[in-house]
């Protein structure tokens, strides 16, 4: 089923915290929440394009991929770097 995010990839994404750089504290005039131009999401957003097979996303393809990344920044532990 295409292409994966690559764990090393994930990994990045994981270890980010909710400061407002990955995800936005208000929504922007479209209603999206993630930082597609921070380094540490770049990345993932293009392979994401990749998998997809188109240069642009759609509102519901943008939704997906904001899903996703919310979901993982939100699953990292909280003492992950003590």
């Amino acid at each position: 089923m295409g292409n994966k995010i690559s764990w090393e990839d994930a990994e990045k994404c994981g270890t980010a915290e909710l400061d407002g750089r990955i995800i936005m504290k208000e929504p922007n005039k479209y209603g999206y929440r993630v930082a597609i131009n921070d380094p540490r999401v770049k990345p993932l957003y293009e392979r994401f394009k990749r998998y997809k097979n188109t240069t642009i996303l759609s509102d519901k393809e943008r939704f997906e991929f904001e899903t996703y990344i919310i979901g993982m920044v939100r699953k990292k532990p909280k003492d992950e770097h003590t």
